[in-house]
């Protein structure tokens, strides 16, 4: 249960305004096993994979708001991710920010994630971004699609009914030598228009000298990272996706198309999927396939997973997953499944 700390200090003594201050979370841990090209098999909890858990990471979120007055609020949010099962204990940002909001929209500053993720990529999973191969989301191994640090996200005002967009300027900074000034630096907008029960989105954005990489279905326990076309000076990789859902009822629908290009290589993505509620028991499936252009040589791999999640209750959720992940040759084939336990709090 989320725990609100109210704090009627100085500011509500000259202003009468109140901030408040909601510390909540979640944690995630699933019991995994993971086989490649069914001789190597290893069992394992979680961590040294994809992260905590296949629905989400184990997180602590803090955040708040203060009324301003005239429509105005300032907020902000500090989100690490936990790693509970490292050797040492460690820390990382999912988001860091600080914002104003009013009737001209909303602005934010810090670590974000990038408009195109947050209005295509995130509502066009039936699996929630899962932690586990067989979730084929917007390019795997792009991680700007995701997160910018030192990025200024702005939320337009809605001028039109189910209509929402925004735009996002990221700064990466440089390396430690000073030899790749600005990489990760870019922009990036998105749109998303809801009726009924039908969504649409479109995002794109550009980075400077960031690498095209992929996930491929190699290595030990989560795949292996590929670059695809190396990181350069003076370069940019542009990403572009679209994503569609439909809400029967009975069912969810959704689809997701992206593409990533850079200096005449590009990864393509596609991915379906349905989630059917049925009672206390969701299920989601996807299937998704990614067509890679490097040099002229195009490969392919597919990728598939299947989630049973039972609610315990409002916060606790058991669940099954599946999913695997295959070049389309057939040489190289990861599959991991397990079951876990996530609560929120």
């Amino acid at each position: 249960m989320k725990k609100t700390l109210v704090a009627v200090a100085a500011m509500a003594a000259v202003t009468g305004a109140m901030a408040d201050v909601t510390i909540g979370g979640n944690f995630d841990e699933m019991w995994l096993s993971t086989k490649l090209n069914s001789s190597v098999k290893t069992t394992d909890i979680v961590g040294s994979g994809y992260g905590n858990g296949a629905l989400g990471d184990t997180f602590l979120t803090i955040s708040g708001s203060e009324d301003l007055g005239n429509g105005m609020k300032a907020s902000f949010k500090l989100e690490p991710r936990l790693d509970p099962n490292a050797a040492a204990y460690t820390m990382a940002n999912r988001e860091s920010w600080v914002g104003v909001s009013g009737a001209f929209g909303a602005a934010q500053i810090g670590t974000t994630y990038s408009p195109m993720f947050n209005l295509v990529a995130a509502g066009t999973d039936v699996g929630g971004v899962s932690n586990m191969v067989g979730s084929n989301y917007v390019l795997a191994g792009t991680s700007s699609i995701g997160q910018g640090n030192s990025s200024i996200n702005y939320t337009l005002p809605s001028l039109v009914s189910g209509l929402t967009a925004q735009v996002g300027i990221f700064k990466g900074g440089q390396n430690a030598n000073g030899t790749t000034p600005g990489a990760g630096d870019g922009q990036g907008f998105a749109v998303n228009y809801a009726i009924g029960a039908f969504t649409a989105g479109y995002g794109t954005q550009s980075n400077k000298n960031t690498a095209l990489a992929i996930y491929t279905p190699s290595g030990a326990v989560a795949g292996t990272a590929t670059t695809v076309q190396a990181a350069a000076n003076g370069t940019s990789m542009k990403q572009t996706a679209t994503g569609l859902t439909y809400d029967l009822g009975m069912a969810k629908l959704t689809y997701l198309s992206a593409k990533a290009s850079l200096t005449g290589d590009s990864v393509s993505t596609s991915q379906f999927g349905v989630s059917v509620p049925v009672g206390a028991v969701t299920l989601n499936y996807m299937n998704g396939s990614q067509s890679t252009s490097d040099n002229g040589t195009v490969t392919k791999q597919k990728s598939s997973q299947l989630q049973a999640k039972y609610s315990l209750s409002k916060r606790t959720t058991a669940y099954f997953a599946s999913g695997s992940m295959a070049s389309s040759t057939g040489t190289n084939k990861l599959t991991q499944s397990g079951v876990g336990i996530a609560h929120s709090f």
